[in-house]
């Protein structure tokens, strides 16, 4: 971290454009909270998401928006990274939240309330739970390409111009659905893509994640490219691929447990960001190359957790 200069404060994507080795931490119900999302920003975690949040019950009633929504102004880290070209920028990391939602009015509301405390909304086309699909949540939109294209354009116009809508898929037995999804995902105004490379009948402990996939579903997007304006933000973090119509920001989900795994993946798919959730419970630090959790990670887990707040059951969880 660095104070020589103030920190340029851009979008998720606007990240994954500008430097070629961005982290993210995933999504995790029950444990990405703020706590958690601010251990691991110290640790080269750039961008960090919140657990998914139900978007109907969040936008209707203020003590679940009280009870699945925390932040503040020192869960964001402070960062020094070198660009495409390798100069270097002083630059705060971003917080995005994930929603869910089978229909798109109640998610453009949530993501409106959502909007001044967030650099980006994500949409969960991915959850595989068996409770999430009967909802038509999650990983049932997977094969709903329609859908999901509605729910983006519903945020979006929403959204000030500029900011951030990303989709977060799993890849499909069928990869022409993939294609399909991501197609549909992009022209509607998708800001950035996430990809797990699992299908939603494998689960993570049982199934090895299909980098093929992963890279099929980054070239179709690269294929298609952005149809929304890339928005206002220093030239140096656009890039000449930047802007409507260039290389869409892409991550990469699954199976990363350390800095090597991160970087072996984006070279793999051709992803520009690598997103870790399993990885990061057991070791905070792994995108700032520590081999296990460093006792400083520990110490500063337990300060957080009890300045901000953490249910013991949580806590005990992460911590032990």
């Amino acid at each position: 971290m660095s104070d020589a200069a103030e920190p340029a404060v851009l979008p998720p994507h606007h990240l994954l454009n500008a430097f070629p080795n961005i982290n993210v931490c995933a999504p995790m119900v029950r444990y990405s909270k703020l706590p958690f999302r601010a251990l691991v920003a110290r640790y080269d975690t750039h961008i960090t998401t919140t657990p998914m949040i139900l978007a109907t019950e969040f936008s209707r009633n203020a003590k679940a928006r009280d009870s699945d929504f925390t932040t503040n102004g020192d869960e964001r880290y402070i960062y020094n990274l070198a660009d495409n070209a390798g100069n270097m920028h002083t630059v705060r990391g971003a917080l995005v939240c994930q929603l869910a939602s089978s229909e798109a009015s109640p998610l453009a509301d949530a993501a409106e309330l959502l909007q001044p405390y967030v650099d980006g909304i994500d949409l969960n086309c991915g959850c595989p739970q068996p409770w999430a699909y009967a909802e038509q949540l999650g990983s049932y939109l997977l094969r709903q390409p329609e859908t999901v294209a509605d729910m983006v354009r519903t945020i979006k116009a929403r959204m000030a111009d500029g900011f951030c809508v990303s989709v977060k898929i799993r890849i499909d037995e069928d990869l022409r659905r993939t294609d399909t999804l991501v197609r549909n995902a992009l022209h509607a105004g998708a800001s950035m893509l996430t990809i797990h490379g699992r299908t939603r009948t494998q689960p993570s402990q049982s199934y090895p994640v299909n980098l093929d996939g992963v890279k099929f579903a980054v070239e179709s997007a690269n294929a298609c490219g952005l149809h929304t304006p890339i928005g206002t933000s220093p030239s140096w973090s656009i890039g000449e691929d930047g802007g409507s119509g260039g290389i869409v920001p892409t991550v990469v989900n699954g199976d990363i447990w350390t800095r090597e795994d991160a970087i072996q993946h984006r070279t793999a798919t051709g992803a520009r960001g690598a997103m870790s959730a399993r990885g990061l419970l057991a070791n905070p630090a792994l995108f700032a190359g520590h081999a296990t959790t460093p006792q400083d990670a520990v110490a500063t887990f337990v300060d957080y957790a009890a300045k901000w707040g953490l249910h013991p059951a949580l806590f005990q969880y992460v911590y032990c």
